[in-house]
């Protein structure tokens, strides 16, 4: 039932099947099969399908909601039955967003040398924009990755990595590989993939845009090919037209390969900043002082790794 309703939340921030079954990372077909199976059990119709594309129903609505605190309390479950499955060692809980978990994240973990230290990590991947109320909550003892929605919360210390300068990527042959100057207003003609993004990025487009749209509370820009993590990212644009926001560290194989091309863009806007976040109110246990210094060394020597 979890996994059903997993897959009807996703489908109902989409209202797209092949976009929700690409981040389910399961075939359009299956997800159908799912979604038809939740609502025969349930007794309910939580989508209308038609010719304009698909719905939610007010039962549909309202069903989702207590979803989303079913799924949340699993989330909060699992993590207090790990720490009591290893409460012989001190566990420590870190949340970490996509980018960190596919780079630098293991070479921070291999350098806390848990076992020696009697300490147990639970590492979770979560999307950028949920880190800072999993750590606010006390799910976990810090996170680690964008700190856009971590600056809006005064309850956690936020201590931030050096900022990086991200790039749009394209896949070589694109009509936009080659050039020696591009305009915001041509690169917008095409679809964005990645993850959903601050909504604050919508203004700064022009009004005909085809990389995404606005959410509907104007709190995101989705994208038209949402994709949770830099390979996905790299995969979509290497075999497409769409084009992507990334830090180059984060496919220099491809790049070296000659498979994608930076473009000449690089306004202010594409820096970002990813950090550390946690609890002002309570004090970081001596595990988690550790991890936050192996992650500041894990990071600084990723980027200088791949920059040379």
């Amino acid at each position: 039932m979890i996994d059903r309703l997993k897959s009807a939340l996703a489908l109902a921030e989409t209202l797209n099947f092949h976009r929700a079954a690409q981040r389910l990372d399961i075939s359009q077909p299956h997800l159908t099969r799912l979604i038809k199976s939740l609502e025969k059990d349930l007794g309910m119709v939580l989508f209308e399908r038609g010719p304009h594309g698909v719905t939610l129903t007010p039962d549909g609505s309202r069903a989702l909601k207590e979803a989303a605190v079913l799924i949340k309390a699993e989330a909060a479950f699992n993590v207090k039955i790990e720490a009591l499955r290893n409460s012989s060692a001190e566990t420590l809980r870190i949340a970490v967003g996509a980018y960190i978990s596919q780079s630098w994240a293991a070479s921070a973990i291999t350098a806390m040398k848990t076992a020696d230290a009697g300490i147990s990590i639970s590492l979770r991947e979560l999307d950028w924009w949920t880190l800072s109320d999993a750590v606010h909550s006390g799910d976990f003892d810090l996170a680690i990755g964008e700190l856009s929605e971590a600056n809006k919360n005064p309850d956690l210390i936020k201590e931030p990595f050096p900022e990086r300068e991200g790039s749009i990527i394209v896949r070589a042959g694109h009509q936009l590989a080659g050039r020696n100057e591009v305009t915001l207003e041509e690169i917008a003609r095409f679809p964005l993939a990645g993850p959903r993004v601050p909504g604050r990025i919508a203004q700064l487009l022009p009004p005909a845009c085809a990389m995404g749209t606005l959410s509907a509370d104007g709190q995101f820009f989705i994208p038209v090919i949402e994709c949770a993590t830099p390979r996905s990212m790299i995969d979509v644009v290497c075999h497409s037209n769409a084009i992507c926001m990334l830090w180059p560290e984060y496919c220099a194989e491809q790049l070296r390969s000659g498979q994608v091309l930076e473009l000449p863009f690089h306004p202010p806007w594409l820096r970002a900043t990813q950090g550390i976040m946690y609890r002002r109110n309570k004090a970081l246990s001596p595990a988690a002082l550790a991890f936050r210094n192996v992650a500041r060394n894990a990071e600084r020597k990723y980027f200088r790794h791949r920059q040379t």
